[in-house]
């Protein structure tokens, strides 16, 4: 039942004051408008019954009606609980200045916009509230747990500047599945206690920039898993100590963090945008520093701007598997591989229990080779090849499988040092151009210190070969055969005969080529081999690396042609 004016007897002076002046539409001030002292006396003190009654309209023996635009009062004490819940309030409530002695209650209540910019409040029970306009909230000082908990505002919740204190709960603002047309501004807010914004969502911006926050008993500051906002959310200049998470939230625009500081607490996590999806560009540098993990699992972004001095510092401490990112952008952003080879080994899978995650390398190589940069994506690849299979080969140590173990590095190193493990295809055809050469130079040196001979046992049994040999003597007086000269090597004596003209003569350029290529035939091979029976040792030197060389030689073209089919994978895949 509606309460009439003549059933709060006694008004102190302030609410006579309120009484006579509220119909005048221009805002009562009590005595110089700013916020009371605790214990400011009757002069300063309105009822909260009173002011209610007020708010709901108050009744015809107020010397006129409460105005169309509110109740609008600066600078009182309200003594007593204000308790307007589930209250119908078809105008504002303006009460600027004001010193609450008990938490204000406006649980389910409907009204336009409610500001209580510069009070004192001991707490604040706004869930499930329905603002058509605003909360305002801006320079408050809120020692105990602020609600606004499925709170629906038509535009903003503002509370720049504010203290935020939390109560038993550990959080200095529940306003989880806050719904409001605006934004949510936080800036300059200093909290101790949770932010709780999970699941809120929003059609304006998340503003946090330069918040000091300090984490509660669940050791966030701010929570805003799930959150959905159409804007962007802005963290520059922000200094936290304890985790801020966006887990699952989706932004619309950008995420700003340069500038911020994070810290970690409880769980070592500083930053957790896992599985969270941000349509713009996250930002991290001007000064941005994270001491703590920085989560990133399962995220899509669509650009990052950073800067290596605000990565984070600890290995271990940047969490990337499946994380997905259009482009590095920004000045000084690095997109050169020594860089992002930096960034991507802050990871360190063994210490959350994995093996090796190959994403986060293939993805970054695709970003980088997409942006132009195909020679640092195809090292971005080799490194991941290397540290894929190090840590295959590190799992089967563990299982004692040293056996495979070995062999899989053998088969490691060959593929590292021949083709970069398929992504240097062409790098096999350098090191059959380095084979070569070392065979041109090995086979000269053994045809000149005579440890060549023919690869042909019915050559090797003839007079011409035989005679030409250095032990052999008496020289034969057969004049179809050519007198050796001195210092000749019996190959050299050989060719110069009649009946070897027709036998090819030896080449060291050929006979490297003819026996390396597996796919070429030059017949040279067929009729000369390294002799390792000569006095000189390059025949037994040169006969273990022709061995060597027709090994190398079908590994490396394999390995090739391996390459260029896709057998072994290439960059072009990225």
């Amino acid at each position: 039942m509606k309460r009439t004016l003549k059933e709060f007897g006694r008004l102190t002076a302030a609410g006579r004051q309120l009484r006579d002046t509220l119909h005048l539409g221009q805002g009562v001030s009590i005595g110089d408008g700013k916020r009371p002292g605790p214990g400011a006396g009757e002069d300063r003190q309105v009822r909260a019954e009173f002011l209610r009654y007020l708010i709901l309209g108050g009744c015809d023996a107020l010397p006129g009606p409460v105005p169309e635009n509110g109740v609008w009062l600066e600078g009182a004490r309200i003594t007593g609980q204000l308790d307007l819940e589930g209250a119908r309030i078809p105008r504002d409530i303006l009460l600027i200045n004001c010193r609450f002695d008990a938490a204000p209650i406006l649980r389910s209540a409907m009204l336009d916009t409610v500001s209580l910019q510069g009070s004192a409040l001991p707490g604040f029970h706004g869930d499930r509230l329905s603002a058509r306009g605003c909360v305002m909230l801006r320079e408050c000082e809120v020692t105990e747990e602020l609600l606004l908990s499925r709170a629906t505002l038509g535009g903003d919740l503002s509370c720049l500047n504010a203290h935020l204190r939390a109560g038993e709960s550990g959080d200095a603002l529940f306003a989880d599945g806050l719904d409001a047309k605006g934004g949510v501004f936080l800036q300059g807010v200093v909290a101790t206690g949770a932010l709780r914004l999970l699941g809120a969502t929003l059609g304006g911006d998340l503003n946090c920039e330069n918040v000091r926050l300090t984490a509660g008993k669940s050791g966030a500051v701010l929570s805003a898993d799930r959150l959905n906002t159409k804007g962007t959310v802005f963290l520059r200049g922000a200094i936290a100590e304890g985790e801020m998470r966006f887990i699952g939230a989706q932004i619309g625009g950008d995420l700003g963090c340069n500038g911020a500081r994070f810290t970690a607490r409880t769980d070592g996590r500083a930053l957790s945008l896992d599985s969270a999806r941000i349509n713009g560009t996250v930002f991290l540098r001007g000064g941005a520093r994270l001491q703590g993990t920085f989560g990133l699992s399962g995220a899509v972004i669509g650009q990052i701007s950073d800067d290596p001095k605000s990565w984070p510092q600890k290995q271990g401490d940047l969490l990337l598997n499946r994380c997905r990112y259009g482009a590095f952008v920004g000045t000084g952003t690095p997109v050169d591989a020594p860089s992002r080879t930096r960034w991507l080994s802050l990871q360190e899978e063994s210490r959350w229990g994995q093996e090796f995650w190959p994403q986060p390398w293939e993805h970054c190589a695709k970003v980088l080779r997409e942006m132009g940069h195909r020679e640092d994506a195809r090292t971005i690849l080799i490194e991941k090849e290397k540290r894929q299979r190090a840590a295959r080969r590190e799992r089967m140590r563990k299982d004692a499988l040293y056996e495979d173990a070995a062999w899989y590095g053998v088969w490691d190193t060959v593929l590292g040092w021949t083709v970069r493990y398929g992504r240097q295809p062409l790098l096999a055809f350098v090191w059959l151009f380095a084979f070569w050469l070392m065979g041109c130079a090995i086979y000269w040196k053994a045809g000149q210190e005579d440890a060549i001979k023919p690869n042909n046992p019915f050559v090797l049994r003839s007079a011409e070969w035989a005679y030409c040999a250095p032990e052999y003597a008496p020289q034969s007086t057969d004049a179809r055969l050519a007198p050796r000269n001195a210092g000749e090597t019996q190959r050299a004596c050989f060719e110069q005969q009649a009946e070897a003209q027709s036998y090819p003569r030896f080449n060291p350029l050929i006979y490297s080529a003819d026996t390396l290529l597996p796919i070429v035939h030059l017949e040279m091979q067929e009729y000369w081999i390294p002799n390792e029976t000569a006095a000189s040792p390059w025949g037994q030197g040169a006969r273990i690396f022709l061995w060597a060389q027709i090994a190398l030689g079908w590994a490396l073209s394999l390995l090739a042609v391996a390459g260029f089919s896709g057998l072994v994978k290439t960059d072009s895949g990225t």
